[in-house]
This record gives structure tokens, sequence and C-alpha cells, in this order.
């Protein structure tokens, strides 16, 4: 049976062959067409690999660009981001030094502008070092400022650097008075950053809030300066004639980045409890 359909097969070729040659299109045309249809699909098959890829190869390369301009995006984006740091901590800084500027404006004094260069870390101790010194013209004893109030004074110059005691130190002791009602005392410094204001008694009305400016009587520290604002009041449990009035700075003493020295000549005071 395999053998009659082969044959059958083999003289149907024979015959589209044949009637190809005798040039009768009008018989054998359908079955033209139909070998015209087969071999085009055929091509369109055998081409079909090579197509997709190339659209593959042309996929690639565009992942390819995509991921180098990602690539420069992101490396952009990092450029930017740091830029914006930059201009950021400018403008912070700036409005840093104008607030000292503003100092030399009110205490109607020669400044000097210093940054900040080290700070003491040990707990009995609350000192930081600038970058001024004796060839700028700072000597022991000036006062230090911020922007916001007192940092507190010089205690050592080299020619190129001073170290500042800060309000915050153990061994400072800065004449004050309650801005509010005139009481005098003397702020000391309670470390960590905080003080107190020693020597107020009871009978003295001092509420939370009220700040705390020199007073001008240790002919060190101009008057009028701001030192801080109350934080606490409690009745003293060591004397019955003293508040222990605990005070704020109004200076981030933690956090100083720059001060302005007073040029002054006053001399250099250690205080102690």
């Amino acid at each position: 049976m395999t053998a009659y359909l082969v044959l059958a097969v083999v003289v149907f070729l024979i015959f589209v062959v044949v009637g190809l040659r005798l040039g009768s299109p009008a018989a054998v045309s359908p079955v033209k067409y139909f070998f015209v249809d087969l071999t085009g699909y055929l091509q369109k098959g055998l081409s079909g690999p090579s197509r997709w890829g190339k659209k593959l190869w042309q996929s690639y390369l565009a992942l390819q660009d995509v991921e180098l301009e990602n690539k420069a995006l992101r490396q952009e984006m990092i450029q930017l981001q740091k830029e914006i740091g930059r201009y950021r901590e400018a403008l912070i800084a700036n409005a840093r030094f104008k607030r000292l500027l503003g100092i030399k404006e009110k205490v109607g004094a020669t400044v000097i502008t210093a940054n900040v260069v080290g700070v003491d870390l040990a707990p009995w101790l609350a000192t930081i070092t600038v970058d001024q010194g004796r060839k700028d013209g700072i000597k022991p004893g000036m006062v230090v400022m911020s922007g916001a109030g007192v940092v507190g004074q010089t205690m050592e110059t080299s020619l190129h650097f001073s170290k500042i005691l800060l309000l915050s130190d153990y061994n400072s002791a800065v004449a004050a008075l309650i801005q509010r009602n005139r009481a005098r005392g003397i702020i000391k410094g309670a470390g960590k950053g905080q003080c107190y204001l020693a020597y107020v008694e009871k009978v003295v009305d001092v509420e939370v809030g009220d700040r705390i400016i020199t007073s001008g009587t240790d002919r060190i520290f101009p008057k009028g300066l701001l030192i801080g604002k109350v934080s606490s009041v409690t009745e003293s449990s060591i004397s019955d004639l003293f508040q222990e009035i605990t005070v704020t700075p109004a200076v981030d003493l933690k956090r100083v980045e720059e001060v302005v020295v007073l040029v002054t000549n006053q001399p250099f005071v250690e205080s102690r409890h």
C-alpha cells in the first residue's frame, strides 16, 4: 500500500513538472500557487530565527544602553545630592556667621571669629579649643560668645590656638542676674552642658523660663549678655537660705562650631566652688 502511495506522489510530481514545462497555466496554476506558497512559508520559516536573533541582539544592546544611562543618572544624582549638602551646610554656616556678626553690633566691641577645632571629652572638663591665638590678639580672660549668648571665657592661649572654659565647667563662675526681677546670683558650671544659679534667696520669686543675663559686676563679662533660662527651681536641701535653680545655657555648649571672642584687656579670673 505504501509503495502505491509513493508511486502516486511521484506520478503527480512528474505531471506537475511536465505541465509546468508545457506551459498550461490554466490546468496547473492552483498547484503552482500551492508550491509557491509552500516555498514562501519555508523561506519565511528559515529566515525567522535570523530575524529573532537580530531582534534579540538589538534588545540586548538597547538594555545595555539603558543600564549605562541609568548608571550615569545615578552618578549624577549622587553628585547633585553632595552639592545640595554643601549648599545646605553653607547656608547654615552663613546664618551662624550672621548671628556672630550681630554680636559685634550688639556689644560694640572688636571681636575675633574663631572655629572650634577640639573638644575635651573628659566628664570633669568642659573646654573647647579654637583656631585663633595670641597672634590674632586673643589673651586669657576674654569673653567668648556664640550666636545665642555667652559660651565662656578664654583660659589658655598659644600663638595659634586658644582654650576656652565653658559655662558648664565646674570651675566656671559668672556674675549674673534674673532679668525679670533683677535678683543677683552666680552662674556656676554643673557639667553635662548645664549650669545652676547660686546664692539666690528663697524669698526671691524665680520662675521656670526666667532669662538669666550677665550682671557685669565681675568686671569680666559686660552687663546684659544672655546666659540662658531657668529650667527648674526647688528649695535647697543644704541650706534654708537659698534656692536650687538649674539654668540651661542659651548656647548648646556641646554643639558649638564657631565663636566670637570679645577683645578686652580684662585679666583671666579662675573661679572655683
